[in-house]
């Protein structure tokens, strides 16, 4: 998979769990719910589902 393809997944992915940070924190707190680990949510939850497709997608970007 090429490095751009990676990148695009990767901003992607991070567009839709920062879509849900704001959903579950709110607009006001997504930032810093993001940058204090309190966005990574629950097991089980959608919140938590987008954060790892997240991980994931920076993680096989940053390896390349």
């Amino acid at each position: 998979m090429s490095k751009l393809k990676l990148l695009q997944d990767s901003t992607a992915a991070d567009k839709a769990w920062m879509t849900e940070v704001r959903n579950v924190f709110g607009e006001r707190d997504a930032g810093m719910a993001r940058f204090h680990g309190r966005a990574t949510g629950e097991p089980g939850t959608r919140l938590r589902e987008l954060y790892d497709c997240y991980v994931k997608a920076r993680d096989a970007y940053e390896a390349q």
